[in-house]
């Protein structure tokens, strides 16, 4: 007999099942996707390149405006130091003088503002500005350090201590000056003003800047002025007051004698 359910051709292949084919997208189907990432990039990098540019084209602006309009007072700050090593001469010292005097009432000026601005005083800011304190008629001077009105003084954050110092209570770098006008001739020392630093009201005191004067001689009947300025940095409970050769020598005419700090 012949077996007919024998055979060497391979079974026919199965029939997919409807809706299993799906038809493989196209090469430009993420092309409008892919342009869109990239415009996006690209947009973002230049914002950036924009805005980095025109905070550099500020800030140069800003500070080619700040050097033209405060390099005449930076000038003068630096030269009143020179006036303590007696490299210019007294006629040019008593100029500087002058202009500080200017610059100090810019900052007033400034603070004024800001003070309105704010609706009250600035309570991060630390200063003083002292008014030197008219000595009893006939008595004689209790130590060779200025005492203080502090009724007609401006204290901010640093505190009136003992008559003559002040306590700082912020620390920081300060501007710290003192002018001294002497109208009285001395045999013997010279006229002398030094701003004394204390660590604390036991610390020992070491002279933190010190400037001279002159009025030639006793039968001189001019006003002599002794300035001086800097920038030191202080701590809390740090005190400083101002030393002369002798209070009574010292001219106590309104705004002849001052002294006072600001922090930076």
């Amino acid at each position: 007999m012949i077996n007919m359910y024998q055979t060497n051709l391979p079974p026919p292949p199965i029939p997919p099942r409807l809706g299993s084919v799906k038809s493989a997208p196209g090469p430009g189907h993420n092309k409008p996707l892919l342009g869109f990432l990239i415009g996006m990039i690209v947009l973002q990098m230049l914002l950036l390149l924009g805005g980095f540019t025109y905070l550099y084209h500020k800030e140069n602006k800003y500070d080619e405006d700040f050097e033209h309009k405060y390099l005449d007072d930076m000038i003068v700050l630096r030269r009143l130091g020179e006036c303590e090593k007696d490299s210019q001469s007294m006629l040019d010292c008593e100029k500087l003088v002058e202009k500080y005097k200017n610059i100090m009432e810019k900052v007033s000026e400034v603070e004024g503002k800001a003070v309105k601005l704010t609706g009250g005083l600035l309570s991060n800011g630390a200063m003083a500005r002292m008014i030197v304190k008219q000595p009893v008629v006939g008595a004689l001077p209790s130590s060779k350090y200025l005492e203080w009105n502090i009724g007609h003084s401006v204290l901010r954050n640093v505190q009136y201590f003992k008559s003559s110092w002040l306590k700082v209570q912020q620390s920081g770098d300060y501007d710290i000056y003192s002018q001294v006008a002497f109208s009285k001739w001395h045999p013997k020392t010279p006229l002398a003003s030094r701003v004394k630093l204390r660590k604390g009201e036991t610390g020992e005191e070491k002279n933190l800047m010190t400037a001279y004067c002159s009025l030639g001689d006793q039968n001189r009947t001019d006003v002599c002025t002794a300035f001086q300025g800097g920038v030191f940095s202080l701590e809390p409970e740090d005190q400083i007051s101002v030393w002369v050769t002798d209070p009574s020598l010292v001219n106590y005419e309104e705004g002849t004698t001052t002294f006072g700090l600001y922090k930076l």
